[in-house]
């Protein structure tokens, strides 16, 4: 059995498919096995585990749209039904935009945020893999700027959820690091804090529900009460605590109306 993390107020939209696994799926017999564990020759397994992950969710359909996450800004807009996986696959992009049905898009993480997005009004979905780099580099007001210029939408009408995610409790950096985020915090932002000399903690959640609603999308539409993958590591991989580690599966897909 494979349970999925859901966000309550994207459980409420019945055109929506969402979900975010978890690091351990049970067998029939009860015993728990690794979900999408790191492994050097794990493309088979990997397969194996979307469908599972995929029929979990009531998804019939067994092909699932991801492009090569590389940690920058840049947005693939999914048009084409027909396209190979393969292709969209080999694609450098750390969001997926689509106003397709039964089309599942999906992004990896194991600490970075994924980020669900829904426009009710023009029916339009999209999931964002918001690391710190892609962070720092704006990945989600410009993956909301898509969503505008693509389908005309309007940010006040989406509704955004973040899942499981490394918290601003476990996610120190250096200075170095840091330096981008400081420069864009202020006395009442709250999502960076010094830690030890040298040394800070990071909200990434914080920086992009500010960031959304700097874009114009509602600080009610925002969710970002999800577990922290540090924190609780016993449920979720966590890349920060863990190093080589296994990835969840964050997904969203438009039911095809009948």
């Amino acid at each position: 059995m494979i349970s999925s993390f859901f966000i309550k107020s994207l459980l409420k939209q019945t055109s929506l498919v969402h979900g975010t696994s978890f690091r351990y799926y049970e067998m029939i017999e009860g015993k728990k096995e690794p979900f999408c564990p790191y492994n050097k020759d794990s493309g088979g397994l990997f397969l194996k585990h979307q469908n599972y992950f995929l029929r979990s969710l009531g998804i019939k359909n067994k092909f699932l749209f991801r492009t090569d996450q590389v940690h920058d800004k840049d947005v693939y807009v999914l048009q084409d039904p027909k396209i190979p996986i393969d292709v969209v696959s080999q694609q450098k992009a750390d969001a997926i935009v689509t106003q397709l049905p039964d089309c599942p898009i999906m992004v990896l993480t194991a600490d970075c945020v994924p980020i669900i997005m829904y426009d009710p009004v023009k029916n339009v979905i999209g999931v964002v893999h918001a690391g710190r780099m892609g962070t720092q580099k704006y990945i989600f007001t410009n993956t909301i700027g898509v969503f505008s210029n693509e389908y005309g939408s309007n940010p006040k009408d989406l509704i955004v959820g973040m899942g499981p995610s490394i918290g601003g409790c476990c996610y120190e950096i250096d200075e170095h690091c840091a330096s981008s985020f400081i420069e864009r915090s202020s006395v009442n932002s709250g999502f960076i804090r010094k830690a030890d000399q040298n040394k800070y903690f990071l909200d990434l959640k914080e920086v992009n529900r500010l960031e959304g609603c700097e874009a114009g999308v509602l600080d009610e539409n925002i969710y970002t009460d999800s577990p922290c993958t540090s924190c609780d590591n016993h449920q979720w991989y966590s890349y920060r605590k863990e190093g080589n580690t296994g990835r969840l599966m964050t997904l969203a897909m438009i039911r095809l109306r009948k």
